[in-house]
This record gives C-alpha cells, sequence and structure tokens, in this order.
C-alpha cells in the first residue's frame, strides 16, 4: 500500500477540521443533556453514559474527517 504525501497532509488537515468537529458537536451534546435533566448538573450514571457517547463521537469524528481528507488530498494532489 503507497501511502502519498497529498494524501497524508489532507489525512492531517482533515484531522484537524475534524477537532475543531468535535469540539462543536461536544458542546451541542452536552448542552442538550443538561437541559434534558432540566438544568442540573448530569448524575453519575447519565455521566458515565455521556462519558462513553462523547468517546464514541470523539474515535468516529477523527476517522471519518482524517479518511476524507486522505482522499481528498490523494485525488487533488495526485
Amino acid at each position: 500500500m503507497d501511502l502519498s504525501l497529498p494524501g497524508a497532509i489532507g489525512a492531517g488537515v482533515g484531522l484537524a477540521v475534524g477537532l475543531i468537529d468535535y469540539g462543536l458537536i461536544a458542546m451541542l451534546i452536552r448542552r442538550a443533556a443538561e437541559k434534558a435533566n432540566g438544568g442540573a448538573v448530569v448524575e453519575r450514571s447519565q455521566a458515565a453514559r455521556l462519558d462513553l457517547i462523547m468517546k464514541v463521537v470523539f474515535v468516529v469524528n477523527c476517522l471519518v474527517f482524517a479518511g476524507l481528507g486522505y482522499w481528498f488530498g490523494a485525488a487533488v494532489g495526485g
């Protein structure tokens, strides 16, 4: 398997965009959880579930954006 330089650069840029996107999504999910809880602090059992959801969202977000960045970089850069 060949790893092209434009593809690797695209993956890096895609990963950076994915991290920014994750920050926005995390903020929205936390606000929704607080709103659903009546504005109170999230309970311990809910916090553990929310933490798991945030980890899954982070991994999926990074993989998708890095893959899209690699594909775009390889397509544009050759």
